[in-house]
C-alpha cells in the first residue's frame, strides 16, 4: 500500500480538525493502517475535502490581509505584535510573515489540485458544484500569486514563472468554475475573471466579464469564513479590534470612520472577510470608461456604485478601549469634530473621524465610502480628478480587504525558503528583488504620515497617494489600463 506521503498528512489533519476530533498531531504518527487508500475510500470523502480547503483558504486570508494592509497607507503598525518591516516597504525575501503568505498560497493551490484530480476520482459522489468551487480556490491562488508576486513557481519544486502568466492560469481556472450550478459561485467566478483581466490591462475583457458578474448577481459578496470557537481566528479582527487597546493596526485618519470593519460577535462568531463583492465590477467599468474620455458615462456609474456602497449593511458596536493610541496618547485624531485633508493642497472634510470613547461607533462591515454624488459630479472635469476618485473609492471601500497595495504596484518577493529549497530558483534571480514604483519608493519611509493639530481639530495627510497613482497612471505598476 501507499503510504501517507505528500498530501496525506495534512489531509488527516483536516479530516480530524472538521469531525472536532481532539487528537494528537497525525503527521508525528507512522501507522502501517493508515494509509492514502484508506481515507480514499472512506464513504464520501469529498464533502470533507472541500470544506477542508475553504479552511486553506482561511489560512490564506490570515497571511494576506494583514501583511499587506500594514504595507500600505491604510493601517499603521504602531506595536511589535505584527509585521515590523512593510510599514516602511522593507521587503526581503528573509521576512517570515511573506513567507508564510507564500507557503499558505501554495497549499491552497495544491490542496485544490489534489480535490480535483486524486479525491475526485475516488468519489462517485462527487458534484458538479464541489468540482467548481475546487477550481475557484485554485484561480484565487493564482489570482493572489499574480497580484502580489513578480515571480513565483506554480508546481513543487518548478521553475518560477511571471505574474502574467499566473493570471492566465486563474482565468483558466475561474472559466471552468463559472459552470457551477450554484449561481453565487458562477457569478464571483464571473467578477474574479474581471479582476484578472483588469490586472493584465486587458480592458475589454475585463468590462466583459464585470456585465457578466453584474447581471448574474448584482449585490454579489464572497466572503471567506472563520471560527471563533475552533479556529482559524480572523487575523485580521485580533489585530483590529481584539487587542483592545493595544492598538497594533492604527487607521489612515481620513479612513477612521470605516475602522474596525471586523468586530467580535460572540464566543462562536467571527467577522467575515469579503474576497470578492460587485463593487469591483463598477469600479472597473467606471475605470474603463475614463480611460475612454467617457467622463459622462463614469459620472453615471460611480453614482450607481455609491448607492450600492449605501445599501451595504452596518454594525454597531462599542469601541471605547481604542486609544488612538495607547503608545502616545493623544497622537492621533479621536473625535468627530476633528477635520482632515487628503494632503496640504486639499480641502478639509468633516465626518471622516468617530467618537470612539462615547459608546458605540456604527461601520460599514462590507462597503463604505465618504464619496457623494457631488463629488462624483465635480471630478469629472477632468482625466486625472477622476482618476484620482476612483482610486479614492477602491481605497475606502477594499479598506481591510488585503488590496490596496497592489493598487500602489507594490510586489512581493520570493521567500528565502522558497529559493534555498528549489533548485530552479537561486537567490539572485530577479523574484527576489521586490517591485516598489519610485513614486512610491521616494515616500516609503513617510507613507503613513500625517499632523494632527488637537487644539485646532485638524489632521493633514502628508501625501494624497491616490493623486500619487493617478498622476503617475502610465507607469507600468498602477492603473492598468494605461
Amino acid at each position: 500500500m501507499k503510504q501517507l506521503k505528500k498530501h496525506i498528512p495534512l489531509f488527516l489533519a483536516l479530516w480530524m480538525s472538521i469531525a472536532g476530533c481532539e487528537l494528537i498531531d497525525p503527521t508525528e504518527v507512522i501507522n502501517p493502517n493508515l494509509t492514502e487508500e484508506a481515507i480514499l475510500n472512506t464513504a464520501n470523502p469529498m464533502a470533507p475535502w472541500v470544506r477542508g480547503v475553504r479552511r486553506q483558504l482561511a489560512l490564506v486570508t490570515n497571511e494576506h490581509v494583514v501583511l499587506t494592509e500594514i504595507g500600505s497607507d491604510n493601517y499603521q503598525n504602531v506595536m511589535t505584535f505584527y509585521n515590523q518591516n512593510l510599514d516602511r516597504l522593507t521587503i526581503r525575501p528573509v521576512d517570515t510573515d511573506i513567507n508564510a503568505f507564500q507557503r499558505e498560497l501554495h497549499r491552497l493551490r495544491e490542496m485544490a489540485d489534489y480535490g480535483l484530480n486524486t479525491v475526485s476520482e475516488a468519489d462517485p459522489a462527487t458534484t458538479p458544484a464541489q468540482l467548481a468551487e475546487l477550481n475557484f480556490l485554485k484561480g484565487y491562488s493564482f489570482l493572489l500569486s499574480g497580484e502580489y508576486f513578480t515571480f513565483l513557481p506554480m508546481e513543487p519544486g518548478g521553475e518560477a514563472v511571471g505574474w502574467e502568466e499566473f493570471l492566465q492560469a486563474a482565468i483558466t481556472a475561474f472559466t471552468l468554475a463559472e459552470n457551477s450550478p450554484d449561481a453565487t459561485m458562477s457569478a464571483a467566478a464571473s467578477l474574479a475573471k474581471a479582476r484578472a483581466h483588469y490586472k493584465l490591462g486587458n480592458k475589454s475583457q475585463a468590462v466583459n466579464f464585470a456585465q457578466t458578474a453584474i447581471a448574474k448577481s448584482p449585490t454579489l459578496v464572497y466572503q471567506v469564513q472563520f471560527d471563533q470557537a475552533q479556529t482559524p481566528l480572523n487575523r485580521a479582527q485580533t489585530a483590529m479590534y481584539d487587542r483592545g487597546n493595544f492598538d497594533d493596526l492604527q487607521v489612515l485618519p481620513r479612513l477612521d470612520f470605516l475602522d474596525p470593519k471586523y468586530y467580535f460577535r460572540g464566543a462562536s462568531e467571527a467577522s467575515p472577510v469579503s474576497l470578492l463583492k460587485m463593487e469591483e465590477a463598477h469600479l472597473i467599468l467606471a475605470e474603463a470608461l475614463v480611460s475612454d474620455g467617457n467622463l459622462a458615462g463614469a459620472e453615471t456609474t460611480l453614482k450607481g456604485l455609491v448607492q450600492l456602497v449605501n445599501d451595504r449593511p452596518t454594525s454597531t458596536f462599542n469601541n471605547d478601549q481604542q486609544d488612538r493610541t495607547q503608545n502616545n496618547p493623544g497622537s492621533r485624531p479621536d473625535n468627530s469634530a476633528v477635520v482632515v485633508a487628503a494632503s496640504a493642497q486639499d480641502s478639509f472634510r468633516g465626518g471622516l473621524v468617530l467618537d470612539r470613547k462615547s459608546g458605540n461607533i456604527t461601520v460599514p462591515t462590507i462597503s463604505g465610502t465618504s464619496v457623494s454624488p457631488q463629488m462624483i459630479e465635480e471630478a469629472m472635469e477632468s482625466e486625472q480628478a477622476a482618476l484620482e476618485l476612483i482610486y479614492l473609492l477602491r481605497q475606502e471601500i477594499f479598506i481591510g480587504e488585503g488590496r490596496r497595495l497592489s493598487d500602489m504596484g507594490v510586489r512581493l518577493v520570493i521567500s528565502e525558503i522558497e529559493y534555498l529549497a528549489n533548485e530552479n530558483i537561486d537567490e539572485d534571480h530577479p523574484g527576489t528583488i521586490p517591485v516598489i514604483p519610485p513614486f512610491i519608493q521616494s515616500i516609503s519611509t513617510e507613507i503613513d504620515a500625517f499632523s494632527y493639530d488637537a487644539e485646532a481639530g485638524t489632521s493633514v495627510i502628508t501625501h494624497n497617494i491616490n493623486r500619487i497613482i493617478s498622476t503617475n497612471r502610465n507607469n507600468q505598476w498602477v492603473v492598468p489600463f494605461y
